[in-house]
């Protein structure tokens, strides 16, 4: 990366020069020094990893309470206060907030969309239960 650095300000230097002479090699090299500054040649960063997406087991309900890492036994205002510790850290809102990138967004919208999910699931397990 340092020589691209050095090479964008040498071109620089020499366009310059070439066409306006002396004070034209400084502008470039000042152009060229820009240009490395600002990351223009920056390479795009590699892809983040994806998630990987966890083995389907038989039972629906068990994987809503391991989604949200309570047992089946808990009370409810135990899965509540799971379910909502849990919001709080992926909620695409508070990583916008951040300033996280596009991926990250995405990602934990469908990380807030599982969660929603499993929580009405034992919500409604529940329910059919009383």
């Amino acid at each position: 990366m340092q020589s691209l650095r050095w090479l964008a300000m040498i071109m620089g230097m020499l366009f310059g020069y070439s066409l306006a002479g002396p004070i034209g090699g400084l502008i470039g090299l000042a152009g060229g020094w820009w240009l490395s500054r600002r990351n223009v040649l920056r390479s795009p960063p590699p892809p983040p990893p994806q998630r990987p997406t966890p083995p389907a087991s038989g039972s629906k309900l068990a994987d809503a309470y391991r989604e949200l890492g309570v047992s089946a036994d808990a009370s409810m205002e135990a899965v509540q206060k799971a379910y909502r510790r849990r919001l709080n850290r992926t909620h695409p809102d508070k990583l916008a907030a951040t300033g996280a990138d596009k991926v990250a967004l995405d990602e934990a919208a469908q990380r807030t969309h599982d969660l929603r999910q499993a929580y009405d699931r034992i919500r409604k397990s529940r329910a059919r239960k009383t």
